[in-house]
């Protein structure tokens, strides 16, 4: 193969810029926009006067791909590996509660002293195993509806995990994700976090990487079409120029099935997404005196999980279709009073900034997750990247990584 075209540098697409050119291919990157690094961008904001993630990412010790890459491009001395020690906040019955993966031993689990959330014994637990039956079109509600740790662990699980409600959300991939952390033991179940943001950690030093290589990434530079002669690509169509594509070369797509079915129109491609929003606020030391941990989780409320930066607080809220419409004023105010009623104080709303990814990841539904497995009628020198092809793991990091890896042969 004398050379690979990426289309997009999201995570997946560097991921397969980063897996080509350690293989010793020529590599030519192509993003429409102006920014590398996708939903893992990070960015200046005024309002807030740092630098901050366009959102966050629970990012596990098990995702084996993601360590690889930061190897790979020797950024993993700019990550922090926190325990799986996190708090947690019921808003509707102003309880808090504690889950600390290091404290559970086989005493208090033979006598049942196994209480991670109130009012809960060790049969509640138990309910983990009925995933093992769970069949590929199975929703998470399918197995765990009667659950009596329903809304206070399996729907924010879920909701963390795969930005889908478990009513959509596929059974058969959290019961996955289940098997590579929890199921595996505590030592699967810590925490990667950036020292500084996701930009520091993984985007520049790929980046960075690429280019030490001789891979420049050309910027603003839009796909209009693409040519195809006996099921190969011949041709790429940008903005800026085109490009002649022989049949041994390979064009990887790692973008969006949204965008991608702008060129293959005739593919049954899923058309059901979910949003994330995530809403920063400036962090003032007063506040930040309130917080023991860095991870804190939501229950019965708007905000899912609350990350304690160093300058600012940042909360994600996954399957946030029903904020779409609504204004980021608005927002900002229901997550500040659930902030405060966390801490249990009254404060003025700091400096914020609200950010709305309104195509964040498809639905990971049975029925999005079987329209991608069937996709096999693409031109032969066409591979296709993206969270989203990885059928059997969550839109995540991981999945971006592990996409980009696999694209390459």
């Amino acid at each position: 193969m004398k050379n690979i075209y990426i289309i997009g540098a999201g995570l997946a697409g560097l991921s397969a810029s980063v897996h080509a050119v350690k293989r010793n291919y020529k590599v030519n990157v192509f993003e429409s926009s102006n920014l590398i690094g996708g939903r893992c961008r990070s960015f200046f904001d005024k309002k807030i006067g740092h630098e901050i993630d366009n959102g966050n990412h629970l990012v596990f010790s098990a995702n084996e791909n993601f360590y690889e890459l930061c190897k790979i491009v020797r950024s993993l001395d700019s990550l922090q590996l926190l325990p799986f020690d996190l708090d947690f906040y019921d808003k509707k019955q102003s309880l808090y509660w504690n889950i600390n993966l290091e404290k559970i031993n086989l005493f208090k689990i033979i006598m049942n002293n196994l209480e991670l959330i109130p009012g809960t014994s060790l049969l509640d637990y138990l309910s983990i195993f009925k995933f093992f039956f769970a069949k590929e079109n199975s929703t998470v509600h399918d197995i765990i509806g009667n659950s009596n740790i329903y809304s206070t662990f399996w729907d924010p699980l879920t909701l963390a995990v795969m930005n889908t409600s478990t009513e959509n959300a596929s059974a058969k991939v959290l019961a996955f994700v289940l098997k590579e952390t929890i199921l595996k033991g505590k030592k699967n179940c810590n925490i990667y976090q950036p020292k500084v943001n996701w930009n520091n950690s993984v985007i520049e030093p790929c980046t960075n990487f690429l280019k030490k290589k001789g891979c420049e990434i050309n910027l603003k530079n839009i796909l209009k079409s693409i040519k195809i002669n006996n099921n190969f690509i011949t041709r790429l169509e940008f903005i800026n120029n085109s490009v002649e594509v022989k049949e041994n070369d390979l064009v990887i797509f790692a973008i969006p099935p949204s965008n991608f079915s702008k060129f293959f129109p005739n593919l049954s491609l899923p058309k059901n997404y979910n949003s994330i929003v995530n809403v920063h606020f400036k962090l003032t030391k007063s506040i930040k005196e309130k917080f023991s941990k860095k991870i804190i989780g939501f229950i019965n409320s708007h905000t899912h999980w609350l990350f304690i930066k160093k300058n600012y607080l940042s909360v994600t809220i996954s399957n946030a279709n029903h904020l779409n419409n609504l204004d980021s004023n608005e927002i900002a105010n229901i997550i500040w009073r659930e902030i405060c009623s966390y801490m249990k104080i009254k404060h003025k709303i700091t400096s914020f900034q609200v950010v709305k990814e309104k195509k964040a990841t498809l639905e990971q539904s049975p029925t999005n997750f079987n329209l991608v497995r069937k996709l096999k009628e693409i031109p032969f020198n066409v591979r296709i990247s993206g969270d989203w092809t990885q059928t059997t793991h969550p839109c995540t990091i991981e999945g971006s990584i592990l996409s980009g890896k696999r694209a390459i042969p």
